[in-house]
């Protein structure tokens, strides 16, 4: 992981959001050079998409989806330090603790969204309007949620 270049005027008192914005961004800038370099033409086309996406306030749910060992993990990290490279909050959620481990500042969703055990169809994630939680997701460019369809309807919905 890169070094950590504090930004601590974005939301004073938001030790969430000042994590989430805490890292070398020159160093990340080279690195998304580096990896963009060995992508593959789908990898490359994938990562354009999702960053013009996200560059230009596009909201959109894109899903990569490929066979196991293809490199989604390394274009999903790579994502997330482009954003980061930005200045930007880029969140990477995963289904699994193992998952977790791949994803560079990951989280397991149920962690980062604070969904209820067990998910219902009835719930709803437990974020409360004008905490750092909240204030951090409204700075945020991008969702990667790896392992979705690992992860239950009701799980999914408690954030929506």
């Amino acid at each position: 992981m890169p070094e950590p270049q504090p930004v601590w005027n974005l939301v004073p008192g938001n030790r969430l959001l000042q994590e989430e914005t805490n890292y070398d961004v020159e160093e990340l800038k080279r690195r998304v050079d580096e990896n963009k370099a060995r992508f593959n033409g789908e990898q490359l086309k994938t990562f354009n998409e999702v960053m013009d996406s996200v560059d230009n306030n596009l909201d959109k749910t894109i899903f990569i989806h490929s066979a196991g060992r293809c490199g989604k993990t390394f274009v999903c990290n790579t994502l997330a330090s482009a954003v980061w490279s930005n200045g930007d909050v880029a969140l990477c959620v995963t289904s699994s603790g193992i998952a977790v481990l791949l994803l560079e500042g990951g989280r397991t969703a149920h962690s980062m969204f604070k969904i209820p055990i067990p998910a219902l169809n009835t719930s709803i994630a437990n974020i409360k309007g004008g905490t750092q939680l909240s204030q951090l997701l409204l700075w945020t460019k991008v969702v990667i949620w790896d392992e979705v369809p690992m992860q239950h309807k009701n799980a999914i919905d408690s954030v929506d």
